[in-house]
């Protein structure tokens, strides 16, 4: 039972940290990297485009643990 809640728990750090990411990093990047100097949709499309990446890549994790704890629990090589 313990190792369900240390799956819960990499689940929720791993998501409040992408969450954290997505808005210190990402959301303020037209500051950053183009100076206010591109046009609003530019910015939006770049910013949708590393968010949808990222959560891509959070699926793919999440799969590997599901995958880990699974083959732990019914101990398949």
């Amino acid at each position: 039972m313990s190792s369900l809640f240390l799956l819960i728990g990499v689940i929720w750090f791993t998501l409040l940290a992408i969450s954290a990411f997505l808005v210190i990093f990402i959301a303020p990047i037209d500051i950053v990297i183009f100076n206010n100097r591109t046009d609003l949709y530019i910015t939006s499309i770049f910013q949708a485009t590393i968010a949808i990446l990222i959560v891509l890549m959070l699926i793919v994790f999440l799969n590997y643990l599901k995958k880990l704890y699974i083959q732990k629990k019914l101990h398949i090589q």
